[in-house]
């Protein structure tokens, strides 16, 4: 329990200092606002009291309290307005603070810690748990401290006016309190499975929707069908649990309230008849008892929000706990890599693993010359990859050394690093954009001139001419509206744009036809001129063209030298080829 509580404070001391302190002078105009909103609001009984006092004394006195009632509703209406408006405000500002904290640090951060989380999740983290965290925040403001503002000045009057009337309702109403409690304490752990269930569906559909070709092609409707349904029915049954928690609360509260006017009508009455009472008084008494209400059932309401919202608030910090190792290091502004033709790379005795696989990489140790054009190949999860995305920075080695002209490669800055590796692979990224603006992802300062040079080298330009609005031509979400020839065209303009002297190329011909698989190797081949180039693919025809093939198998390198050489004095290149 203790803990729980500590978890709390802590949060909601890391979400002030990170967040609400940029923004304390809004949130003291908003508290100025809601003690308005507040006062206004307690008045009422008074003035009720002192119009039925002085219909029941037949004096005059009350003549001019409607119209004054009238004026307070006005004003009171017009506070809440600007109140209402301005905590709004405060709010989607903090929530878009802590969306861009949030995307940032996502879009800043190591590929291993992306991976560790799905995207579905990241997608929930900050869309749904910062929209929770926003209704929290707005109704903590608006609710929490309007309600308790009013229940405190309603509270005065009533002791003001009896105080053994008002011992009898603060006796009645903390009967409700454990129940509450009870009830909030369910409501973060429903609220804390439902959005790991939501995070789950999320990934799931997307999976779903993106393999429907696949899912037709095997016949699978039928399974996938039972699985969404399933999911959802679970998705149902959680949901309502939240749902029964919130039902519970405000009949608690409305029972409760019923008592309490009963019994104080009960006791004013013996009050009234001995006169210690006025009528006016008992009328001002229960409508402000009955105004007590509809606070008591905010606040009671009020604590399964607050469950849900800290519960998200604790599940982004938790991600935003997760530092990077490797971008978040300091740049070096005295070890830029700066290459103007392809350099010398070197492996020296690299091991690698995901945080819970088995070793990939087992003490490899290679030599590349400077612009030399090397190919990798080997069986599916032999390493491969690896090598490109070590190279890439974007995993450091277990054990061992990576050097580019002799020189460490965590020695370098990590941008000028990325600056001078181009890394195509065979799934090319697309976005729902224009031709123009996919190609120049390459070097976002080029010019337009640079950008139509590199499509015409990439042989993607007559193509881009052709569609009705040429470069400026939407292409479409994921790039479906494309071949797969052209998306490696596309990708090969932005590797002519970035025109970088280290080239890694993972398997971009495999899912294409022969004729347009040599077209863009041909295409390759001019691009990496100049250029240190590997290459993995398993095609026999693209390896004709490399100047050394090296051959990995269960992490570890087994044989290399160049397509005539291992076609005569290794097996395992012909069964490799053979495949």
């Amino acid at each position: 329990m203790n803990k729980k509580k500590n978890i709390n404070k802590q949060i909601l001391i890391k979400l002030y200092n990170d967040f609400i302190i940029f923004y304390k002078f809004d949130i003291l105009l908003a508290f100025v606002l809601l003690i308005l909103v507040s006062i206004t609001a307690s008045t009422y009984p008074y003035l009720i009291q002192i119009i039925f006092d002085g219909l029941i004394n037949k004096n005059s006195n009350w003549i001019f309290i409607p119209f004054f009632i009238a004026m307070l509703a006005l004003f009171r209406g017009i506070v809440m307005y600007w109140q209402i408006k301005h905590v709004a405000k405060i709010s989607l500002k903090i929530a878009r603070d802590i969306q861009k904290k949030l995307s940032n640090h996502i879009l800043f951060s190591d590929v291993a810690v992306i991976s560790k989380i799905s995207s579905g999740n990241h997608i929930s983290r900050v869309m749904n748990d910062v929209h929770l965290i926003r209704e929290g925040l707005e109704k903590s403001i608006n609710n929490l401290v309007k309600d308790l503002l009013t229940i405190i000045f309603l509270l005065c009057y009533l002791f003001w006016l009896d105080w053994i009337l008002s011992i009898i309702v603060i006796l009645i109403y903390p009967l409700a309190l454990k129940p509450i409690i009870s009830i909030g304490k369910k409501q973060r752990f429903y609220a804390k499975t439902l959005q790991e269930h939501l995070e789950g569906l999320t990934s799931f559909l997307s999976e779903i929707f993106r393999s429907i070709s696949m899912i037709k092609s095997y016949s699978i409707e039928n399974k996938e069908r039972d699985r969404i349904n399933n999911s959802l029915n679970t998705l149902f049954e959680k949901m309502f649990n939240l749902v029964k928690g919130r039902a519970k609360i405000l009949p608690i509260l409305e029972i409760l309230g019923g008592m309490a006017v009963a019994v104080v009508i009960y006791a004013a009455s013996f009050r009234v008849m001995s006169g210690d009472l006025t009528p006016g008084s008992v009328i001002g008494f229960v409508t402000a008892l009955l105004m007590l209400a509809q606070p008591a059932r905010a606040l009671g309401t009020f604590n399964t929000i607050a469950q849900e919202g800290l519960s998200a608030l604790e599940r982004i910090f938790n991600q935003l706990n997760l530092k990077p190792k490797i971008e978040g290091k300091i740049s070096n502004k005295d070890k830029r890599l700066v290459l103007s033709r392809g350099p010398k790379i070197e492996f020296d005795n690299v091991s690698f693993k995901h945080l819970r696989d088995e070793i990939i990489l087992k003490k490899i140790s290679l030599k590349i010359k400077s612009c030399e054009k090397v190919a990798i190949i080997g069986p599916s999860g032999s390493g491969k990859t690896t090598i490109l995305n070590l190279l890439s920075r974007f995993f450091d080695p277990l054990t061992g050394r990576i050097l580019i002209n002799d020189i460490e490669l965590d020695r370098y800055d990590l941008l000028s690093v990325r600056q001078m590796v181009s890394l195509v692979s065979q799934d090319v990224i697309i976005y729902n954009d224009t031709f123009y603006n996919n190609i120049l992802l390459g070097d976002l300062n080029a010019s337009s001139e640079k950008v139509i040079n590199a499509s015409k080298k990439a042989k993607i330009h007559d193509y881009i001419m052709k569609l009705p609005n040429g470069y400026n031509t939407l292409i479409g979400e994921g790039g479906n509206t494309i071949s797969g020839g052209q998306k490696q065209r596309l990708s090969i303009a932005r590797s002519f744009l970035k025109d970088s002297p280290i080239l890694l190329l993972d398997e971009i011909t495999s899912s294409l036809d022969k004729m347009t698989s040599k077209s863009i190797q041909k295409s390759f081949l001019e691009l990496s001129k100049n250029k240190t180039c590997i290459t993995i693919t398993h095609k026999i025809d693209d390896l004709k063209s490399f100047d050394r093939i090296i051959i990995i198998e269960n992490g570890e390198v087994i044989v290399e030298g160049n397509h005539k050489i291992l076609l005569k004095k290794s097996k395992v290149y012909r069964d490799l080829i053979k495949d």
